[in-house]
């Protein structure tokens, strides 16, 4: 029963996770196959592009006129903002949604009612917003009078008129606490937003009129956005793509997809070493009934009747077992979800309806086929022969049988140790790589203001929490900055004098504002000139500090040291043919700095050869927007406990701010590990199904040695009176436990290396089929076998012989 429960709830857990990944709408949809999220995809001149997720009000209000087309169009943008009035405010995730959100996922609210499109008027929309039900039992504990209270949002009182149905976290699989409208949502951006074409601020989700086609809807509103968003440079105009909410193909590429999808393989890979194992213990169970089952066929029982006896009992015990592992996988996938996927909400319904039937499926074809083995054997029974002997002839020839399942566990068992292991190796190397920078005891900070804050009014809050932040004793260095590598970033218009300018391929390189107290966190390593001084002042000569791919790149052969750089918009709103930087003054390259990695762990693409440069941060270029702020966060290097200097800094911010404000304090590695998610979901979960199967398959290991340790103790009780010794025997036993565990690592060593090119794309900087994995999954599983059989070649070496001489067979 545990070992059924163990395998059923690991199946459970798992095809949980990949029906809300990839199989499922996200919960409270109707009608889902008629929505769809609005992609635009830009391609050059020459044939690359990409797809962008988000877009101007402006395009928001372009598509929205297409009502002949579309039944609902809704702009939505996520956040996150702070409740409550003192120092000790929280924070919460925030959807701000148009007034036709609702209606284009035809939700319903479980309690009060929706806002709708006349509360949301631009730029600052009305004061009303719903709970997410998981948020309303969390802070209000489910009481229904909270409509028409009051919640401080951003120092702003709004009032609460509904609560979404259980579940409902929009049409995103991330946990939503607030949803508002969203021009309440963007007062923090000023008025000008919802007129602004080159503010990428939403994302848009439509719901397709009946009888419409997404192929004719696509092209009816790229024609509506020819016109509205002229894209600036060698881009053209954007094409509309519709992506299904329900997720298809396009959610299976993702890394987190994927892996899932094998993961729900590798459960069912240990659910079938489960079947294989109950099957043994079942078989060796009705090796001791066989004279049982003789007296019964003799009475007159037919052999129909004997096999549902067998079969009810196989498929009762996988029943008990398949109860008690949807009990278990509710935690584990909650487990999963909190320590791998924590952006993922948390499931309001104990068993989704899909896994509960995929549930009942598997207990009874477990069931089923587990029961076939002691069915063969009982078939198999000579009813003569058991009825004229105690317990019928030796162990030889009844065995093959079991030691075929044994066999076929351990070689499962080895594929997956061979697959967690080449995860685990992969993290490792993908931890270990060389950033270029260290983020041990490296915090970056962001303030969250509640209400508009913004230009020169944001800047001093910053310099001033900086200050503060200095005198703390646990902090060692820290600084502001624009732009910082894994994190938000600028990439402002660059041109180099001479030359076509980025090379066609080539992103635009990344520029940070750096002080020199940035550099000296950030660990640049100087190649050739100089770093930034306090001396680069606004004052002083424009300067610039590249790094070598931006070296190579731009001075083929060359010295880039004194060269001329040119950043920043000479010209505003961007023209179609031109470069908006041409007309800037010229920086000179002063130096030259080792690479390092600026947004990915993998090197593919064009990851490797990313441009950026260094700009003082005195020295920055004018950012051209209306009451513009130079700072985005402050960084900061601490001593000792990171995780407790990080709340000293939040709590010191936040208690002697001028403003009010909250502090969102980072471990710099928390902007890395989403990256590393995909390696630690595949190291974790097949380590820990690898050693679930392992254990299994150890236990009928175990089983099967126990037997034969049973049925042998007549001929080791002759070999030890005839003069063989303890230790000779436990050898003897745990050899031949060795060579009935060879087999199935053979087989799992070669199905793996068959196997292995199928996840190579999933592993970083490892080989599917690299020998050191293979050994050690070959090690791992001859230690658990030499384990397994210990117990039973223990005992077999203290048979007494004259009890053993004595005994029938």
């Amino acid at each position: 029963v545990l070992t059924f429960a163990l395998a059923i709830g690991t199946n459970a857990a798992m095809f949980g996770l990949v029906t809300r990944l990839m199989l499922a709408a996200p919960p409270g949809i109707h009608d889902a196959d008629r929505v769809a999220h609005v992609r635009l995809r830009f391609v050059d001149e020459g044939g690359s592009g990409f797809v962008a997720s988000t877009t101007s009000y402006p395009s928001f209000r372009a598509l929205r006129a297409l009502n002949s087309v579309f039944a609902a169009v809704a702009a939505i943008k996520g956040d996150t903002m702070i409740v409550g009035r003192s120092p000790d405010v929280s924070q919460i995730a925030v959807l701000g949604a148009s007034g036709e959100y609702f209606a284009a996922l035809g939700a319903t609210p479980a309690l009060g009612r929706f806002y709708g499109a006349g509360e949301d008027d631009p730029p600052s929309g009305s004061s009303v917003i719903v709970l997410s039900h998981s948020y309303w039992r969390r802070t209000f504990g489910g009481d229904r009078a909270v409509l028409g209270r009051q919640l401080v949002v951003d120092d702003q009182p709004f009032t609460i008129v509904g609560v979404a149905q259980r579940g409902f976290n929009g049409d995103e699989l991330a946990a939503v606490d607030v949803f508002m409208p969203l021009s309440a949502s963007l007062r923090k951006h000023g008025g000008d937003w919802a007129s602004d074409r080159n503010l990428n601020l939403v994302s848009l989700v439509i719901r397709l009129r009946d009888g419409v086609t997404a192929t004719a809807a696509r092209q009816i509103a790229s024609s509506a956005l020819r016109e509205q968003m002229l894209a600036p440079g060698r881009l053209r105009p954007p094409a509309v793509e519709l992506e299904p909410i329900v997720p298809g193909s396009a959610s299976r590429e993702s890394p987190q997809a994927r892996i899932a999808i094998w993961l729900a393989a590798v459960s069912l890979i240990v659910l079938l070493i489960a079947t294989a194992n109950v099957g043994t213990l079942l078989s060796l169970r009705s090796a001791k009934r066989r004279r049982e089952v003789a007296i019964r066929i003799a009475m007159g029982a037919g052999r129909r009747h004997l096999a549902r006896q067998l079969l009810i009992e196989s498929v009762l015990l996988a029943a008990i077992g398949a109860a008690l592992g949807l009990l278990l996988s509710r935690w584990m996938s909650d487990l999963v979800r909190v320590t791998l996927m924590p952006t993922l909400a948390s499931a309001e319904t104990f068993v989704d309806r899909r896994v509960l039937a995929a549930s009942i499926a598997a207990a009874c074809v477990a069931g089923v086929l587990a029961g076939f083995a002691p069915l063969m054997q009982a078939g198999r029974t000579d009813i003569a022969a058991q009825l004229r002997s105690g317990s019928g002839p030796g162990a030889s020839g009844r065995l093959a049988f079991q030691t075929t399942l044994v066999s076929v566990q351990v070689a499962l068992s080895t594929l997956l140790l061979v697959g967690a292991a080449l995860f685990v190796r992969s993290l490792q190397r993908v931890q270990s790589q060389d950033l270029g920078f260290s983020t041990t005891n490296l915090l970056y900070v962001t303030l969250d203001f509640r209400g508009y804050v913004a230009g020169v009014e944001r800047d001093v809050s910053y310099y001033e929490a900086l200050q503060r932040v200095r005198a703390l004793p646990s902090v060692s260095r820290a600084t502001v900055v624009q732009g910082i590598p894994f994190g938000p970033h600028n990439i402002p218009p660059i041109s180099v004098p001479g030359l076509a300018w980025p090379p066609l391929g080539y992103q635009l390189p990344i520029m940070y504002g750096a002080t020199p107290e940035y550099l000296d966190m950030m660990g640049a390593t100087l190649v050739g000139g100089r770093l930034l001084t306090p001396r680069d002042s606004r004052a002083a000569p424009q300067v610039v500090l590249i790094n070598e791919t931006m070296a190579r790149t731009a001075w083929p052969g060359q010295s880039a040291l004194g060269k001329c750089v040119r950043v920043g918009f000479a010209v505003f709103p961007p023209v179609t043919d031109g470069n908006p930087a041409e007309g800037m003054p010229c920086r000179e390259v002063v130096g030259v700095v080792r690479d390092s990695r600026a947004r990915s762990l993998r090197p593919e693409r064009n990851e490797d050869r990313i441009m950026q440069y260094y700009v003082p941060f005195d020295q920055l270029p004018d950012v051209p927007r209306p009451d513009p702020s130079q700072v985005m966060g402050l960084m900061v290097r601490v001593r000792g406990d990171a995780d407790v200097a990080a709340a000293l800094v939040q709590r010191t911010i936040q208690s002697t701010s001028a403003v009010p404000v909250f502090a969102r304090t980072h471990r710099y590695q928390d902007l890395i590990d989403p990256q590393l998610r995909s390696w630690r979901l595949g190291a974790a979960l097949f380590s820990a199904f690898s050693m679930l199967a392992l254990g299994i398959a150890a236990v009928g290991l175990f089983g099967v040695v126990s037997y034969v340790v049973t049925q042998r103790t007549q001929e080791i009780g002759v070999r030890l009176a005839l003069g063989g010794s303890s230790e000779r025997i436990t050898r003897l036993i745990i050899g031949d436990a060795l060579r009935m565990a060879s087999v199935g690592l053979a087989v799992g060593v070669l199905s793996a290396l068959v196997a292995g090119p199928l996840v190579a794309t999933m592993l970083f900087q490892t080989s599917p089929r690299e020998p050191a994995s293979i050994a050690i999954a070959g090690v791992t599983l001859l230690v658990a076998t030499i384990a397994a059989a210990a117990w039973p070649a223990w005992r077999a070496g203290r048979v007494n012989p004259m009890v053993a001489l004595r005994s029938d067979g």
